[in-house]
């Protein structure tokens, strides 16, 4: 009996090192298997990516400051589109960028807004990421929406397509 007590017990100290090296090895894996959405967008000049719980955009957040139509055309010009934040997760992504078009428009039909990729804002979403009385077209022309369009806003604003604001470019992996 004492004898198959150390049997068992030399096995199982025998593989611990296995199944802690098994362990690290699918660490190591895991890390390599998030990290290819990363690498995807890095090699895009200027794109960077970013995650809230497990969902990733790939963005670049440009400084320069355009009105909304040569943001779009901008964006297109390097294979992206205005950022589309159809979910929760991708809005709190977006939230630190400040007094930036998004890719969210009602320039076909007023007050239907369209994301960059032709669908329509879901209402329950339009209710958690607009702020408070917007979209409002305060203004005959506010058709085009930005994040943060004032500092103080730490939600999603209707204005002046016309207006110059830093943009968010998506490329979609």
């Amino acid at each position: 009996m004492a004898t198959r007590i150390v049997v068992i017990l030399l096995i199982c100290i025998l593989s611990f090192p296995i199944y802690q090296g098994r362990q690290e090895e699918k660490k190591a894996l895991t890390k390599r298997t998030i990290s290819i959405y990363d690498a995807k967008c890095r090699k895009f000049s200027g794109f960077r990516s970013y995650t809230e719980g497990d969902v990733k955009m790939c963005l670049s957040y440009r400084q320069g400051f355009k009105n909304y139509t040569d943001a779009r055309a901008d964006c297109a010009s390097v294979n992206s589109r205005l950022a589309v934040i159809k979910t929760w997760e991708k809005f709190q992504i977006v939230v630190p960028f400040v007094n930036a078009w998004i890719g969210l428009d009602d320039l076909e039909t007023e007050g239907t807004f369209k994301w960059a990729d032709g669908s329509v804002l879901d209402d329950h979403l339009k209710s958690r990421i607009f702020y408070p009385g917007e979209p409002n077209a305060y203004y005959p022309q506010e058709n085009c929406v930005c994040q943060r369009c004032w500092t103080y806003f730490d939600k999603l604003c209707d204005t002046l397509c016309y207006l110059a604001k830093h943009y968010l470019c998506e490329k979609v992996i």
